[in-house]
């Protein structure tokens, strides 16, 4: 059975390491006033504003390069756009895979086979995560897991992305979408090496056929696959590399990432690594009012307010995460 051969197996000390990795990022950007600042311009789309923090250097926006331009018939970028914000007015329809009240899935525009991209550097590998890699992205502007928006509500935003990719995967038919889209971005690549110029001489015809026959192969194998079997997964600014929240979707499983691209696993925090902090952290500050209130009370000995909180107390009430959350962590790299 395919799906036993290179299984990651879950390590406890790697998934605290992302638990403290997001945590300590996420106080950092919220604790920074230049931040919270450069947040409220973007969603308003201030094109006049300059983004020093958030676009990193020009690499989290659309370039500057790109503004004005667009694909014919749709909206034009602006200075303020990312590629994923506002994504119906930047793209054809046909590129959504499925649309929830709040968030698409969409399929990655990059190839998932490395063998695709012959002169790449290694450390900037530009394939996907794993076969079929997809993303669902948020309608709304938030621009990171960082940002307030993505966590507030207790964690709204975060589990309806996760419960649009579940609802969304138990429909077969929809296993079927997710694969022609992946092929399609195949034939992209492959026309960009051989039709657009001189073929690359490393990517020669047997190389070709090895990638398309990869394809076939793991086709049948990757229709089986459960909700439980993907990684769910963020990357954390200014790990980030585009300005717009997104949730990675692939296979965990080695059988599915043999040409995809592992450098970037030490900086893919798993869904439920985010949600187990941000449920911690709530917890903690639940205990520490219900601490407070008490020392309090016993000042003179009568509860405060006549029996009510401060007024400036905020109550966090814990949400239980579904049973069927993704647990398992990806642990190569």
């Amino acid at each position: 059975n395919p799906l036993r051969l290179g299984t990651i197996v879950p390590n406890q000390q790697r998934y605290n390491e992302h638990k403290d990795a997001y945590r300590r990022q996420r106080n950092h950007f919220r604790s920074n006033p230049r931040a919270l600042l450069e947040l409220e311009a973007w969603r308003k789309c201030d094109n006049n504003y300059d983004y020093q923090l958030l676009n990193q250097g020009g690499k989290a926006f659309v370039p500057a390069s790109l503004v004005g331009g667009g694909l014919s018939g749709y909206a034009p970028w602006a200075k303020a756009d990312t590629f994923f914000s506002e994504y119906e007015l930047h793209y054809p329809s046909s590129l959504i895979l499925s649309e929830s009240d709040h968030s698409y899935i969409i399929g990655n525009k990059a190839s998932y086979d490395g063998r695709q991209y012959p002169l790449a550097l290694t450390e900037k590998r530009p394939e996907g995560q794993g076969y079929c890699h997809t993303l669902v992205i948020p309608k709304t502007r938030i621009y990171n897991v960082v940002d307030p928006l993505a966590t507030e509500n207790h964690c709204f935003v975060l589990k309806e992305l996760r419960d649009h990719f579940f609802k969304f995967w138990s429909n077969e038919i929809n296993r079927d979408a997710v694969l022609a889209r992946a092929r399609k971005a195949l034939e992209e690549r492959e026309s960009a090496l051989v039709h657009k110029g001189p073929r690359h001489p490393q990517y020669t015809q047997s190389v070709s056929n090895a990638v398309f026959s990869d394809f076939e192969r793991m086709k049948s194998v990757f229709r089986l696959l459960k909700a439980e079997d993907f990684v769910l997964g963020f990357h954390v600014f200014p790990e980030n590399s585009i300005g717009h929240l997104h949730m990675h979707v692939f296979p965990h499983d080695n059988y599915f990432r043999e040409h995809s691209t592992k450098d970037y696993d030490y900086k893919t925090v798993p869904l439920q690594a985010i949600l187990d902090v941000e449920e911690e952290d709530e917890a903690t500050s639940a205990e520490e009012l219900v601490d407070l209130t008490a020392d309090s009370s016993s000042s003179d000995g009568k509860v405060p307010l006549n029996g009510e909180l401060p007024s400036n107390a905020e109550v966090p009430s814990n949400t239980e995460v579904p049973s069927n959350a993704f647990v398992a962590v990806n642990k190569s790299g």
